[in-house]
């Protein structure tokens, strides 16, 4: 009801299905969206997605890690609090947050195995893998090239709010 409610004023720029991605791509990132448990706990909280299409145009997303507690009215011994089980990532078109923890770059074709790792995180070891098969660690080559193309995009999708990525909670693990 509140969706319905607020849809003449709500801006559909974060939304999937806002990105360009048609078919098999857009289907893939709505089974992303929809992973919940312990699986999430895995991941950085904010991790920027760049999928590749075939004729070799980029189109970015954010997934954000949600770590569900059972009461969050304390600010100490929230490991006591946390419900893993419970945890979810919210992704959406575009960037979301100035301070992103990890980079990650899937050509649209292998979305399904990307989607399906993610799925399968068990442990650190497996995150480690994902970051090995698509993602750009901070000591990658690649790192600076891609930031400069992500700061880019970001200008160009949102002139008036883009600033600078700060990446000092830039995770290399």
């Amino acid at each position: 009801m509140l969706k319905a409610y607020l849809a003449p004023v709500a801006t559909p720029r974060y939304a999937i299905a806002s990105s360009g991605l048609t078919g098999a791509p857009l289907r893939s990132l709505a089974d992303l969206s929809e992973i919940r448990g312990r699986a999430i706990s895995h991941l950085p909280e904010t991790s920027f997605l760049t999928v590749r299409n075939a004729a070799g145009g980029d189109h970015h997303f954010t997934m954000l890690s949600n770590s569900a507690h059972s009461n969050v009215a304390e600010l100490l011994g929230d490991t006591k609090r946390r419900l893993p089980d419970e945890d979810d990532l919210t992704l959406v078109n575009g960037f979301i947050g100035a301070y992103p923890n990890a980079f990650f770059v899937v050509n649209a074709a292998e979305l399904p195995g990307f989607v399906s790792a993610v799925r399968g995180l068990a442990s650190e070891a497996d995150f480690q893998n994902l970051l090995t098969r698509y993602g750009i660690r901070r000591t990658d080559e690649r790192f600076w090239a891609h930031s400069d193309a992500l700061q880019a995009a970001y200008r160009q999708w949102a002139p008036k709010e883009a600033g600078l990525f700060d990446y000092n909670r830039f995770e290399n693990r």
